[in-house]
């Protein structure tokens, strides 16, 4: 953020940790392609959300997400990378928000490369949406997302 939002000590700040885009298949935007950065971080910036993870379903789109940060950083929105992780247990499967720290995106894009072994033997049509699930059970996700050795903080969404 460019202008410090502590400069007068705590304060609180809104935050949404479960955005998705347009590059979900559950996300639906009417408009011109070239329009949609803008529009979404304006639809951000009325509802006066200051912090913001995008969690697509199944998966992260590096490009789009940098491209949403920038114009993002510009009105002073702080946006994280992240994805809404559909995992394998239960008779439902278990929706998981994965926000990850930037070391993740920084030299290289090391999320996808995380993400794909996790649907191992799927296509992405089969589970990039919110009804895919993951080919391992969330105690697996969770050991190859500490393998990694960079930070992450996961939670789990009653979607």
């Amino acid at each position: 953020m460019t202008n410090n939002p502590f400069r007068y000590g705590s304060t609180w700040l809104r935050a949404d940790f479960h955005l998705h885009t347009r590059k979900d298949k559950e996300f639906s935007y009417q408009d011109e392609d070239n329009r949609f950065i803008t529009d979404y971080i304006e639809a951000l910036k009325q509802a006066n959300i200051q912090i913001g993870v995008i969690t697509n379903h199944n998966k992260f789109d590096l490009v789009e997400f940098k491209a949403l940060r920038k114009r993002a950083s510009a009105e002073n929105i702080f946006l994280l990378p992240g994805v809404e992780l559909s995992v394998g247990d239960g008779a439902n499967g278990i929706h998981t928000l994965v926000v990850f720290s930037d070391e993740w995106i920084n030299e290289r894009d090391y999320v996808n490369p995380f993400l794909t072994p996790a649907f191992e033997g799927k296509t992405s049509d089969e589970y990039e949406h919110e009804n895919g699930r993951s080919s391992v059970g969330l105690i697996e996700i969770i050991k190859r997302l500490e393998a990694q050795h960079k930070d992450f903080l996961p939670g789990v969404c009653s979607c």
